[in-house]
């Protein structure tokens, strides 16, 4: 039995912690809040409120947002005790710290997974096992609120088990719209010959998230907005694939029985890509 601690805000930890609950495997042990809410629920109050330090003695592993400040030092200090890391958000970390990070776990044996919510989506799923590269796609991601890093983490990180996240080219363009509104085009090319376009910004009103596929005599479109799944006109069958939970890949990782994914490693590669598409959309973006 694996034990759990939570470090971090209640509200953004209990989804993670209900999913974990699930898992026969591991327990949950306790909690050290960060900061307060006017909206505790019971949730909040069933799971006992441990010191830092104690807690981090008690776990196992350690499920984290990024709440609190100087995350580099907190996940390092987990890392050289030999215990592992689920993080519930990207971390805010710099590509320095990352690197001296992704040093520390090897050398520890700590597992660090960062959250890959799409990657263990069904239809991606689907994807990863029934779509050949090269292949081209269409990514578009619209919602009313959104930050332009975060979901070019959330695309690159889905992506680890089709063309993977080490792009030869990049192209990008980004301009303002109407009512604080932005739109921006990333348009990557892999060394098997597969392209990514993917549009994605902030649209007053709008929440859109859609994914085309074309590759060898196949036509998928993902409707992530409307859960709807087509494979050249035709409804997939997601039945197969809806076992996928990115927590259980993390424990199976913990126990050997999975190859590590969403990790630390693939998130330093997705800083590194989102830093060259930030150059590329500072130097052609449209005023």
């Amino acid at each position: 039995m694996l034990n759990v601690g939570l470090i971090g805000k209640t509200a953004v930890l209990e989804p993670h912690a209900i999913e974990i609950r699930k898992n026969a495997s591991v327990n949950i042990i306790g909690k050290s809040s960060v900061g307060s809410s006017t909206q505790l629920n019971s949730f909040h109050y069933s799971i006992p409120e441990f010191n830092r330090v104690e807690l981090l003695e008690r776990a196992d592993i350690i499920l984290m947002d990024n709440s609190t400040p100087m995350p580099f030092k907190l996940m390092s200090g987990i890392v050289k005790k030999s215990k592992h890391i689920f993080c519930t958000e990207h971390p805010a970390l710099t590509t320095d710290e990352c690197a001296e990070l992704v040093k520390l776990s090897n050398e520890s044996g700590s597992i660090v997974q960062v959250t890959n919510p799409y990657f263990y989506k069904p239809a991606i799923q689907w994807m990863n096992a029934n779509i050949q590269t090269p292949a081209f796609m269409e990514y578009s991601n619209f919602e009313s609120k959104g930050g332009a890093s975060e979901s070019m983490y959330t695309m690159l990180l889905m992506m680890l088990g089709f063309t993977g996240i080490s792009p030869k080219k990049i192209g990008a363009l980004t301009f303002p719209g109407y009512n604080n509104s932005k739109f921006s085009n990333v348009r990557l090319e892999f060394n098997d010959g597969s392209v990514i376009s993917l549009s994605y910004g902030k649209l007053e009103s709008l929440n859109d998230f859609k994914i085309r596929i074309y590759s060898d005599n196949r036509f998928v479109t993902f409707n992530f907005t409307q859960d709807t799944y087509v494979c050249d006109n035709k409804p997939i069958d997601l039945e197969a694939y809806s076992n996928a939970k990115e927590f259980n890949h993390f424990i199976d990782t913990i126990n050997k029985k999975e190859k590590k994914s969403s990790c630390i490693e693939d998130y330093l590669i997705a800083m590194h890509v989102v830093q060259k598409v930030n150059r590329k959309l500072q130097q052609f973006s449209a005023m």
